[in-house]
């Protein structure tokens, strides 16, 4: 999916246009939402289906990631759009093990785009190109990847 996101500033709040293939819309928040990181669309509904397990690859080196029989749904959806605190959006896709990834030590409970979850930086293990956040709770862990880092 083709997604561009334009964010406008006013005094009461910043507006979010996403232009998508098949439509436009508009997302509006208030200032404290988007400052608490809490700007999220989903994008579907249910973990895809795989015919078969494919390896999902780091864009950048070609590395094995993790695999489509990792696929999960979190709060609802395998895939979310969110916006950190400094306007940045990013279309995430979640998996429960990325063994090509490895976390940062550095966890943090800022932010955070699942609630009751801290971060962490997760990186190519290969290359050490960022390739989205590892997320735990002290229920479950995944991984939130940047789909636009990877291949497959």
């Amino acid at each position: 999916m083709r997604l561009i996101c334009n964010i406008y500033y006013n005094h009461l709040f910043r507006l979010i246009s996403i232009k998508k293939e098949w439509g436009d819309g508009v997302l509006c928040f208030r200032d404290n939402q988007i400052d608490q990181g809490v700007v999220h669309l989903a994008l579907d509904k249910n973990k895809p289906q795989a015919a078969s397990r494919e390896a999902v690859l780091c864009s950048f080196c070609y590395n094995a990631v993790t695999d489509t029989d990792n696929c999960i749904a979190v709060n609802g959806s395998h895939a979310h759009i969110f916006a950190n605190p400094h306007g940045y959006v990013y279309e995430i896709a979640c998996y429960k093990r990325a063994d090509g990834c490895v976390a940062l030590p550095v966890p943090s409970v800022e932010f955070s785009w699942f609630k009751g979850y801290y971060w962490q930086v997760a990186i190519c293990k290969t290359c050490s190109s960022h390739l989205g956040w590892f997320f735990q709770s002290n229920e479950s862990s995944f991984f939130g990847l940047i789909q636009k880092y990877l291949i497959g």
